[in-house]
């Protein structure tokens, strides 16, 4: 049975066991983005995984602010639409 090597002392992670795994912070901020997405129910469209990809790119603290945005905006009620003076195209004679 094989096993995986263990860590050396010196924090080096030894042979690359993981090649061709992504880790860095910006995977890190994509799960953590689209798991907050996940569990509001926001269903992503390609634009919006685009975005994902673009905000998973910035610092911590601002990924974290959206993080809690996408929360708190799901427990808000929703913001009533205005409605315009007169409907388009009429006039109002």
């Amino acid at each position: 049975m094989e096993t995986t090597p263990p860590l050396h002392a010196t924090g080096d992670r030894g042979p690359d066991i993981h090649a061709g795994q992504d880790t860095s912070t910006a995977h890190a901020h994509r799960l953590r983005l689209y798991g907050a997405l996940d569990r509001v129910c926001v269903p992503l469209a390609a634009a919006d995984v685009q975005a994902v990809f673009r905000l998973a790119e910035l610092d911590c603290v601002t990924v974290h602010a959206v993080i809690d945005w996408i929360t708190t905006a799901r427990t808000l009620p929703p913001l009533a639409h205005p409605t315009p003076a007169h409907p388009k195209g009429r006039s109002r004679a």
